[in-house]
C-alpha cells in the first residue's frame, strides 16, 4: 500500500509541476482584473459549513466585482489537483492536503484563515471490542482518502499508541474509503472504524452501526487540528487582490453566522446534499455533530505542525514546509 500511495502522490506531484510556468511570490501584491471569476471549491462536510452558507450570502453577490463560481468535490486531495492544475482558484480544505501541497509545489498556494475546527471523529462498530486507540492493533480503519486529513489524524493517534499503518511496517490497515460508501464498508466487514469528518461518523452512530473510541476523540479534541482552513493559489491572489481580500472578510463573516446559528447550517446543508444526491440527514444528528466543532477563523498554534510532522512520518512529503507557509496571510 505504500509503495502504490507514493507513487500516486509522486504522479500528481509530477502533473501539477509540470503546469509550472514559475514560481510566484509569495505575498499578494499586483493588482489588475486577470479572472472572470473565483472558481471556489468545497467538500460536501459538515465541516465546511460556513462555505456552505455563504454560497447563499457572503458570496452570493461576489467578490470585488467576481461571480463566485461553487465547485464541489468528495475529498481534498482532489481539490488539491483541481488548485494545482489551474482549474480552481480557491478553496475550503483540509490542512492535510494543503500542508502536502506545499510541501511538492512551495509557493503556489496560500493560507487565508481557519473555517472550522474540530468536526472529525474516530468511531468502531461495537462487535469489533475497539474502545481504546490500543485496540485498532490488526484492524482495518477508514479515512476519506490517503493524504487526507482524517488520515494525518488517525496517523498521529497510532503513533502517540506505539502503533503504525501497514503502509509503514504495522499491523492497522488505513483503507480509503469515501464517505458516501462508509457505511457498505462496515456492513461488508471491510472495515471496523473509521476516522470520518462529520456528519458521517454521527450519521453512523445515531444509525447504532457504530459506537466513538472515547479516548481517541478526548485526544483529537485536545490536539484542535483544523477541519477546514481556506487557501487561495498564489497566482490568483497576485493578481486579484481585492477579490482575496474580499474572500477573507467574507469568510470571517460566513464563519461568525455559522457559529451563532448552527440551524442555519445544518438546514443548507441538507438542501445541499439533497440537491446533489437526493437524500438528507436527520436534522438532530446534524445539530448534534455540530456541538463538536467550532466554526473558527483562528487556527490553532501548533496544529498544522502536526499535520507536517504526520505527513512526515508517514513519507508523503515531497520537501520541507517552512513556518510561514502554516500561518495564514489575508493575501
Amino acid at each position: 500500500m505504500r509503495a502504490r500511495t507514493r507513487a500516486l502522490i509522486a504522479t500528481a506531484a509530477a502533473v501539477a509541476l509540470a503546469v509550472v510556468v514559475g514560481l510566484f511570490a509569495a505575498g499578494c501584491g499586483g493588482g489588475g482584473t486577470a479572472y472572470d471569476s473565483v472558481r471556489l471549491g468545497y467538500l460536501l462536510n459538515l465541516t465546511h459549513g460556513p462555505a456552505i452558507i455563504a454560497f447563499d450570502r457572503e458570496f452570493k453577490n461576489g467578490l470585488a466585482g467576481l461571480p463566485v463560481e461553487p465547485q464541489s468535490f468528495q475529498t481534498g486531495p482532489e481539490e488539491v489537483s483541481a488548485l494545482l492544475s489551474g482549474s480552481l482558484d480557491a478553496a475550503y480544505i483540509g490542512p492535510g492536503p494543503y500542508v502536502m501541497a506545499e510541501s511538492r509545489a512551495p509557493g503556489r498556494l496560500v493560507l487565508l484563515a481557519g473555517a472550522v475546527t474540530g468536526g472529525q471523529r474516530l468511531v468502531a462498530t461495537p462487535e469489533s471490542g475497539i474502545r481504546s486507540v490500543a485496540d485498532l492493533a490488526g484492524k482495518n480503519v477508514a479515512v476519506p482518502a490517503h493524504g487526507n486529513t482524517q488520515d494525518l489524524t488517525l496517523r498521529l493517534l497510532l503513533q502517540a499508541a506505539g502503533l503504525r499503518g501497514d503502509d509503514q511496517g504495522g499491523d492497522v490497515g488505513i483503507v480509503p474509503v469515501k464517505n458516501s460508501a462508509l457505511g457498505d464498508a462496515i456492513d461488508d466487514g471491510a472495515v471496523a472504524a473509521t476516522l470520518a469528518p462529520e456528519p458521517y461518523a454521527a450519521k453512523l452512530e445515531a444509525a447504532g452501526t457504530v459506537v466513538p473510541v472515547a479516548d481517541a476523540n478526548a485526544q483529537i479534541a485536545r490536539w484542535k487540528i483544523p477541519a477546514t482552513v481556506l487557501v487561495v493559489t498564489a497566482e490568483f491572489a497576485r493578481a486579484e487582490p481585492a477579490a482575496t481580500r474580499a474572500l477573507v472578510a467574507a469568510n470571517a463573516k460566513a464563519v461568525a453566522r455559522a457559529q451563532a446559528h448552527p440551524l442555519v447550517v445544518a438546514r443548507a446543508f441538507n438542501d445541499l446534499i439533497e440537491e446533489q444526491t437526493s437524500k438528507t440527514i436527520d436534522e438532530p444528528v446534524l445539530l448534534a455533530a455540530l456541538k463538536d466543532m467550532t466554526a473558527t477563523t483562528t487556527i490553532a498554534p501548533g496544529s498544522m505542525q502536526l499535520m507536517v510532522d504526520a505527513a512526515d512520518a508517514a513519507g508523503y512529503l515531497g520537501g520541507p514546509v517552512p513556518p510561514g507557509a502554516l500561518v495564514p496571510r489575508s493575501g
